[in-house]
């Protein structure tokens, strides 16, 4: 039995994974070290096989010259969607880094084996938590849902659209800082009232030392009432997916 694969459908397979691979390598949860390279690899191929039947009709007859470019301009694709979501998804992060350095955890910054990197504790708490409420509410499919339709908008072979796309991460970076504002604005209106209270303390008894005694006393704080940003993820998440899907699908190449 002779079996064929018309030349087309290995274009789009190639192309769609092309894309998927960039968006999966930049897009949170999927970026993490925690998922193994195999893994993304697969999934970037699974959503390959399932969108080849909408990026086929749209390709033309594949050469070897047409394969080359519009492969790499699909990856560049890709990946400027996944940095959009990640840009977002920082927000949650970021808001616990605003909660380390007002509380006085910065000043024992914690290693992640992970990204290899120095991530303050609380920051990454806030990440973890952020993740785990992605997969819970299903975030997670929303996010490829909004992938698969990025390609009414950027059909396979279209231009990069940078003009869009710097419009597109100004915005986002401007929706990331106000957003870890909104999480952490609470605890930190409430950081900053200790630090009031504890500059009257040193005036009233001079004798206190207060520098030695005010940072225990606001990492106890911040310990003691962490839990009132936890309420503020849910929402606040829902509200940055909602954004990410938007700004890929309002991408248009020219």
């Amino acid at each position: 039995m002779d079996l064929s694969v018309p030349a087309v459908t290995l274009a789009a397979l190639l192309l769609g994974t092309a894309r998927a691979a960039g968006f999966i390598l930049m897009a949170p949860p999927f970026n993490s070290r925690v998922v193994p390279a195999p893994v993304k690899g697969a999934l970037a191929l699974a959503l390959a096989v399932l969108l080849s039947t909408q990026i086929a009709p749209t390709l033309p007859e594949p050469t070897a010259g047409f394969l080359l470019v519009t492969a790499a301009t699909e990856v560049v694709i890709g990946a400027a969607l996944g940095f959009v979501v990640q840009v977002l998804f920082t927000a949650v992060q970021m808001a616990g880094d605003v909660l380390d350095l007002a509380g006085g955890f910065m000043m024992q910054p914690g290693y992640d084996p992970l990204a290899m990197t120095q991530n303050s504790s609380l920051g990454k708490l806030h990440y973890m938590l952020a993740s785990t409420l992605l997969f819970t509410s299903g975030g997670h499919l929303l996010m490829v849902k909004g992938f698969a339709t990025s390609y009414e908008g950027l059909p396979v072979g279209g231009d990069v659209p940078t003009d869009q796309l710097a419009a597109v991460l100004v915005t986002a970076f401007s929706m990331m800082f106000l957003a870890a504002l909104q999480i952490a604005g609470p605890m930190v209106a409430v950081l900053l009232l200790a630090d009031v209270a504890l500059g009257l303390l040193s005036k009233a008894a001079p004798a206190l030392n207060v520098f030695s005694l005010g940072p225990p006393l606001k990492i106890l704080l911040t310990l003691a009432m962490l839990g009132l940003t936890f309420p503020l993820l849910p929402p606040a998440l829902d509200s940055l997916l909602e954004h990410g899907v938007r700004a890929m699908i309002s991408l248009r190449s020219g």
